[in-house]
């Protein structure tokens, strides 16, 4: 779950940041410019421009959670042993909570949901046993395919949002199905609405990974 501020807060924020409970390991995150030259004869150089603190993350001991702290926004994530929609609603808003104490009245500028499923695919298998718009191969050539990778992007009009699907499979690791729903909007820090357009990105997630499986593979998942 992520939410991001339309103004970039000073960096004397980020010394009051503190540790979520339970979230001991630290990290701190750096944005900055670049420069790379490419010159005939001459070895390839690489010059920093600006460089300055962003924000921090925190894990929990065992990595299955990360919140990131930042300068524009806040993200939370569970990264394994995912508990459900309301557990992590209800962190993201407690950390959310922390994070205005801190940084003061705020607006928010965007707000995103996204899942991550790996679906187990068989080398040789029909991808339409597990994928409801799977690869395509064309019928002259044989149907094995060794990798793919497929995003789309869709506005969801009613709700203002746009949702990002990604398939990908590099064997002989998984398939990936990676669905990132967002909406643009200009709500203040504080407000109710925060949670329940968060809500509605959840949803249309849900109907999103539920129309991209086949009935075999959502069974996989209950």
């Amino acid at each position: 779950m992520d939410i991001q501020l339309r103004e970039e807060l000073p960096a004397s924020v980020l010394s009051k940041f503190e540790a979520p409970k339970g979230f001991p390991v630290r990290k701190g995150i750096k944005h900055g410019q670049f420069q790379f030259q490419m010159e005939e004869d001459k070895p390839f150089a690489a010059k920093v421009l600006t460089e300055e603190s962003l924000g921090m993350r925190y894990e929990r001991e065992d990595g299955s959670e990360v919140v990131l702290l930042r300068r524009n926004g806040l993200t939370y994530s569970i990264l394994k042993n995912y508990p459900g929609w309301e557990v992590l609603r209800e962190a993201a808003r407690d950390a959310w909570q922390d994070f205005l104490t801190v940084s003061g009245p705020v607006n928010v500028s965007r707000l995103a949901v996204r899942y991550i499923n790996t679906v187990n695919i068989p080398l040789g298998a029909d991808y339409d046993d597990y994928l409801t718009t799977g690869p395509r191969v064309p019928k002259l050539v044989p149907p094995v395919v060794g990798g793919f990778m497929q995003r789309v992007l869709v506005p969801i009009e009613p709700d203002s949002a746009t949702a990002i699907i990604t398939q990908t499979l590099e064997i002989p690791a998984p398939a990936v199905l990676d669905i990132d729903v967002f909406t643009e909007c200009s709500l203040e820090g504080a407000s109710a609405d925060i949670w329940s357009r968060l809500e509605k990105l959840r949803n249309i997630a849900n109907r999103i990974f539920f129309s991209s499986l086949t009935e075999k593979v959502i069974q996989s998942f209950i």
